[in-house]
């Protein structure tokens, strides 16, 4: 994206009020993208170590599962800002409308869901407080992640990266101190999820500075469609969500809370990972959507070899860098990370691959069905061999059998894409071209240097 378009439907003020009244080019653009990544990996990282040293094992599973739940909140009406973005497109109501509408579905429906899921939490029993204090801020979740779709909408990337950031660190920020103190687990996470209500607020002046103040939309079917549409794109969201999250359930009810903490942590450095192979989907985003089919199918192919490396070869320098940072960072009590992460390897790959895959069936295909069909087979093989394996071997148990469920989660996206796009299997497996592709990157970035210098 060369240039940062302006909200459709606006006007010349509003386009040089969101570019900064001068165009950007793709390189600046770029490199936004990349150091933005780079601040919150290092969030995600500093989160890690400050609740893994600071909660030991026990709290940071019970601060895991807390984010499990804030999840669980966030999902009915998650998506409700792909059908925001949607009606910016379609210039079917102003942009101060879709605000207003935004602030009321995340108010009103925020408010239905926390009040379902505190009326549930007592059926914890002593832990009714992890799901009750995330409950408690649905709403401002709600509306956080609404305002960060709008500007996704009109295309303003820099605000996208800038509140990226934020929801890296604004965390860190609230839950550092009370642990530094030597606050309760309890405590710490009561102070946490109060970022979730920090950051809506703090966007609330800017967002209404680019859109105009909020408004009630004037069609009284606004909410109808984008409510509806939403709630269709959350369903495929659930289930994409809880494959990462099922193992962390089963061991929170089968094993115990310092299970679920060390795991975790393995988990997130997974995930950590997977932030490269995301961006490398998502550089690829337009010619898979946009392409023919026959030139997306090939596209689609090489972008997830090279995924699957990028994986692989991460998941494999990152064990043994975790075998000397884990003991420095976390403590001795999560030795057991490095072995943990050597496990989800496949999980790291099979996810890797997920993403390209998943563009090329919603995107240029238009069958969000394959993707359910793909993620709900991981779904359902994580939570058997999850809750049959935990008693039995614990963590160590359900990373077995996430990654067990990862391959066959694989099996089955490769072969619903190779009965449209006829690609045969060989053509899956990451070669000596994609190396090559990479050293070729490797000198000319040297080029570059020497040139430069």
């Amino acid at each position: 994206m060369g240039v940062v378009d302006p909200p459709p439907g606006g006007n010349e003020h509003d386009e040089a009020r969101i570019a900064g009244g001068r165009p950007r080019s793709i390189a600046q653009g770029g490199l936004e993208a990349v150091l933005s990544r780079a601040v919150v990996l290092v969030c995600l990282v500093a989160l890690v170590i400050v609740t893994g040293r600071l909660m030991e094992p026990e709290g940071r599973g019970l601060y895991a599962l807390a984010t499990v739940a804030a999840s669980l909140c966030g999902l009915p009406l998650g998506a409700v800002w792909v059908a925001n973005a949607i009606e910016i497109t379609r210039r079917n109501v102003t942009l101060g409308e879709i605000f207003g509408g935004a602030i009321v579905i995340a108010l009103a429906g925020g408010s239905a869901i926390a009040l379902v899921a505190i009326a549930f939490s007592p059926l914890l029993g002593d832990r009714w407080w992890l799901v009750a204090l995330p409950a408690a801020v649905t709403p401002f979740m709600l509306l956080g992640r609404y305002q960060e779709g709008l500007y996704t909408g009109i295309g303003h990337v820099r605000a996208v990266n800038l509140i990226h950031i934020a929801r890296a660190a604004l965390p860190l920020a609230f839950i550092t101190p009370p642990l530094l103190a030597g606050a309760s687990s309890r405590t710490a996470i009561t102070i946490w999820v109060l970022w979730w209500v920090a950051l809506p607020i703090a966007l609330f002046l800017p967002t209404r500075s680019v859109f105009g103040g909020p408004r009630l939309p004037r069609q009284r079917e606004f909410y109808s469609r984008v409510v509806g549409y939403g709630m269709k794109i959350s369903g495929l969201n659930t289930v994409t969500m809880l494959n990462d999250r099922v193992g962390l359930v089963a061991l929170a009810v089968l094993a115990t809370d310092s299970d679920v903490g060390i795991y975790s942590i393995a988990l997130a450095g997974i995930q950590a990972l997977l932030l490269v192979t995301d961006a490398l989907a998502l550089s690829a985003f337009q010619r898979i959507g946009a392409s023919p089919q026959d030139e997306s199918a090939a596209l689609t192919v090489r972008a997830m070899r090279h995924a699957m490396l990028l994986a692989a070869v991460g998941s494999a320098i990152l064990v043994p860098v975790t075998v000397v940072a884990i003991p420095l960072t976390v403590g001795a009590d999560y030795s057991s990370v490095p072995a943990l992460i050597a496990l989800l390897i496949p999980t790291a790959i099979g996810a890797a691959a997920f993403s390209p895959l998943y563009i090329f069936f919603e995107v240029q295909l238009a069958s969000p069905s394959i993707r359910l069909k793909v993620a709900g087979s991981a779904l359902c093989a994580s939570v058997v061999l999850s809750c049959a394996l935990a008693p039995l071997w614990g963590r160590w148990g359900v990373a077995v059998g996430t990654s067990l469920a990862y391959l066959l989660a694989l099996a089955v996206a490769i072969r619903c894409f190779t009965a449209v796009a006829g690609t045969r299997l060989h053509e899956f497996r990451p070669g000596r071209r994609e190396v090559q592709d990479y050293l070729a990157l490797a000198r000319s970035y040297r080029a570059r240097w020497r040139g430069a210098s």
